[in-house]
């Protein structure tokens, strides 16, 4: 049911030529002699041209009053309302175009008594010249038609128009008119395309057949890299991309596929999906894009670059992560746990690590568990849920990358497993138990303070940010939580010192 100010506004564009109708047909049903341009018939003292001015004035008030009945209430209420969209302007000023036609030719027969037959001769030689001379209009004209039959795009829909002068016209249809298209731009602005100019480009509708299209970027990486170690670390970016502001969508998952290879290096083709109506591919790209960089970085690995390969003797390392002691070493470093230890200790801890290769959804650490023994994540993509508690189902607690650490917590104090990890992607993981750990600290017992030392400054920053966003007393809680976690590191290792 329309409200009552688009009735009233019905109202007032309805009342005019109606009105305007009406007091020509009451007119002549009460002076009829008047609509009589016949000179025989016996009219009142009023000039000869009357008759000819009432008589028009019917016709053209009868084309304009039924026009405006049939593009108010017909095509813009009941066409509208069962297309479930607003009909283009384009239709409305053609139906215009056809009334006026009509009682312009109803005019010349009946009240000035005109043959057809000179009309039509003298129309075919005018249609001529004007064919010539507005040809772009014309062709604009039924360009519009036809996009108009074929309903591949209508109001409201986010499109791209290709131009052969540059980047191709992306923004939101405002108006479909009958010379041209209005899209309003991302900018802004209104970008005015001419109906011929689309009927010649290819347009993409990105809100069919649903809202959701699929993107893509291109990265390239040298030769050496393993292909499931590019592809572990491409997936895991755009994963990471889904969770961050103005990134893609998280469903469906992104994925990356093996594109070319030449002596370039190979191409990887990165999709991920999102609605372009909402929001834009230019940031959403970027996004991916710093997320890829900043994996890249972490592994040690950077974008291929042309370069030409000397061999003078021993074949350079391969770029395979955490495989060789130095590469363990050297990851180990980046490691906030570890970052303050010698360089002695970094290289015994790395020849005791394990390596380890996860499979997607593979469980790394389940809730309840002993742990005796903590990961690091070097590659890949990990989920932590909370354990289920009655009828409460685990939620998603984190989402862990390459260079972070799972199980810490648990091996330094000893207690049960709090959470559960699995791999979102395939992951590279290096493994550290409690006894490697255990004999590296009787060998050296400062490693101990060194590794309090970063545990509670890792502790007071949590639980200052979780007490900050409960309005809790931070100071307080964070040392009560910390010198509780200290004690258990100390009741766990200090035996072994003895």
């Amino acid at each position: 049911m329309s409200s009552p100010i688009q009735s009233s506004t019905l109202i007032r564009r309805l009342g005019l030529p109606t009105t305007f109708f009406l007091m020509v047909v009451g007119f002549g049903l009460l002076r009829p002699d008047l609509f009589d341009a016949n000179p025989r018939v016996s009219r009142s003292d009023s000039p000869r041209w009357v008759p000819y001015v009432l008589e028009s004035a019917l016709w053209l008030s009868g084309a304009l009053a039924l026009h405006r009945w049939l593009s108010l209430v017909v095509l813009e209420r009941v066409v509208t309302r069962t297309l479930g969209r607003p009909l283009p302007r384009i239709f409305h000023d053609l139906l215009g175009v056809l009334f006026l036609t009509g009682s312009g030719l109803g005019v010349l027969v009946s009240v000035f008594d005109q043959s057809m037959t000179g009309f039509w001769a003298a129309s075919g030689a005018i249609g001529v010249v004007l064919g010539l001379a507005l040809r772009p209009i014309i062709l604009d004209f039924f360009a519009g038609l036809g996009i108009n039959l074929e309903h591949a795009y209508s109001i409201g829909d986010y499109v791209s128009i290709a131009t052969v002068r540059g980047e191709p016209i992306q923004g939101w249809i405002e108006e479909i008119q009958w010379r041209t298209l209005r899209i309003r731009t991302r900018d802004g602005f209104i970008v005015i395309v001419p109906n011929s100019e689309l009927a010649t480009s290819a347009v993409t509708n990105y809100a069919l057949p649903r809202p959701e299209s699929r993107f893509h970027l291109e990265v390239r990486l040298d030769a050496d890299v393993p292909t499931d170690r590019a592809l572990r670390i491409l997936r895991s970016a755009a994963l990471e991309a889904t969770g961050l502001p103005d990134g893609p969508q998280r469903f469906p998952d992104p994925d990356v596929l093996v594109w070319s290879a030449d002596e370039m290096g190979v191409l990887y083709r990165v999709r991920f999906w999102l609605d372009p109506a909402k929001l834009s591919s230019d940031n959403a790209t970027h996004v991916v894009w710093v997320c890829i960089l900043q994996q890249l970085a972490k592994a040690g690995l950077s974008l291929a670059q042309p370069r030409e390969t000397v061999f003078l003797g021993r074949l350079p390392r391969d770029a395979s992560g955490v495989h060789s002691v130095e590469d363990r070493v050297a990851f180990l470093r980046r490691v906030d746990l570890f970052e303050r230890f010698p360089e002695t200790s970094l290289r015994w801890l790395a020849t005791e690590t394990a390596l380890r290769l996860i499979r997607p959804r593979q469980v790394l650490v389940r809730a309840g568990d002993p742990g005796d023994s903590m990961f690091l994540i070097a590659e890949g993509c990990v989920r932590v849920m909370s354990a289920p508690t009655g009828d409460v189902a685990p939620i998603e607690l984190a989402t862990l990358q390459a260079g972070q650490v799972v199980g810490e917590r648990s091996l330094l104090t000893g207690e049960p497993r709090s959470a559960s990890v699995h791999a979102v992607t395939e992951c590279l993981v290096l493994e550290i138990t409690r006894n490697s750990l255990t004999l590296l600290i009787e060998r050296e017992p400062a490693l101990l303070t060194l590794l309090e030392q970063t545990v509670t400054s890792r502790e007071r920053m949590t639980v200052e940010r979780i007490a900050a966003s409960q309005a809790l007393g931070a100071p307080e809680a964070a040392e009560s939580r910390t010198q509780a976690l200290l004690r258990r590191m100390r009741e766990l290792f200090l035996p072994s010192l003895r």
